[in-house]
């Protein structure tokens, strides 16, 4: 073979040999083993990792990511609910080297811990019977601009005395939802259900959480605790035919009358013949991540109050801004509660 050949040949078993190390992949059992690592370092508690895949990044990168959850949900109403579970990635570096591990499980701790801070005046509010999701955002200003900066990280507590003393440069971005199992049955429990509301907003202010702060407050019919709610009818809800009507000046579709009556009717036995205790038993068993509208909420909430600060609506929607100015209020009076009836409620009283 010639020396030009010889070259030629070197050089092409070089390349492919550097495509082979830079393509090389990793098992899931590689890359499970060094997110698991990282995040009890990371975490000092043992994570599930799983649903490992690939994903190419516009930069050229290529990333290994992970589902992770706490092991100690296993086994627990928290297990198999999107509302605890984070992502971890993995850079895959050439030469079959795996990158350093990022994990962002700041994203679940941090509503965990606004959970706990808040629980107990809610509770103390609003009474037992109330399930609630929080998305919680810490910013802080960049670069001496108007510029702010989501940082993950946790530590509620902590995070809410640094805006407190300098809310020039920290702020809490708070989203909460309320869902309270306990139908509204006349005006004057409606009017005391206002009163709640309004307080908690006063609290949410005298704690500095008000600033950044969308509020909703969902009252959910409390025959969807009973046991053929999940048993019997909710598929049968999906699955049944539409009705069109109009309420309110309004065009709705909603279930057909007969098995509306029929729902009401079966649940209301049925919850009738349930305990406090047992009525609290089956509310902790929905899991977090059906709390919405597309969940639970769409034909079992009965009325529902939102409340935006005009600095959380300015941020968070700020392209349709202009057009929701009648939203913002100060909420300094009662009269600026407002609660709205959901149109596509099912239940026939």
């Amino acid at each position: 073979m010639k020396k030009q050949d010889m070259r030629l040949f070197s050089v092409i078993m070089l390349i492919s040999i550097i495509i082979t190390l830079t393509a090389c992949s990793h098992s899931e059992d590689e890359v499970r083993k060094k997110i698991e690592k990282h995040l009890y370092e990371e975490y000092g508690e043992e994570f599930m990792v799983d649903r490992i895949g690939t994903r190419n990044y516009p930069d050229g990168k290529t990333r290994y990511i992970s589902r992770i959850y706490p092991k100690s949900i296993i086994g627990t109403e928290k297990q198999e609910d999107p509302y605890y579970y984070a992502t971890a990635g993995v850079e895959k570096l050439p030469f079959g080297r795996l990158g350093k591990v990022g994990a962002g499980y700041e994203t679940v701790q941090i509503k965990l811990e606004a959970e706990e801070y808040l629980i107990e005046k809610i509770k103390e509010m609003f009474g037992e019977r109330v399930l609630l999701t929080t998305d919680v955002k810490y910013m802080i200003q960049k670069n001496g601009n108007d510029f702010f900066s989501w940082q993950i990280v946790s530590g509620f507590s902590e995070l809410l005395k640094k805006t407190r003393n300098n809310p020039e440069k920290n702020r809490i971005e708070l989203e909460i939802y309320l869902y309270i199992f306990d139908r509204i049955d006349n005006e004057q429990e409606k009017e005391e259900r206002r009163k709640q509301i309004y307080d908690f907003v006063q609290y949410l202010k005298e704690e500095g959480l008000f600033e950044y702060l969308e509020l909703g407050v969902i009252f959910i019919d409390e025959r969807v605790l009973a046991p053929s709610y999940e048993e019997k009818y909710r598929i049968k809800l999906i699955i049944s035919d539409t009705e069109r009507e109009i309420i309110d000046g309004k065009i709705v579709y909603l279930p057909p009358m007969k098995l509306r009556k029929e729902i009401s009717e079966v649940l209301q036995e049925e919850l009738a013949r349930m305990s406090e205790e047992e009525l609290l038993k089956s509310m902790n068993r929905i899991k977090k991540s059906q709390l919405s509208y597309k969940g639970i909420s769409k034909e079992n909430s009965q009325y529902q109050a939102r409340i935006y600060s005009k600095d959380m609506l300015k941020t968070k929607y700020g392209s349709s801004y202009e057009q929701n100015l009648e939203l913002i209020k100060e909420y300094n009076n009662l009269k600026d509660i407002i609660i709205v009836n959901n149109l596509e409620y099912i239940y026939v009283n």
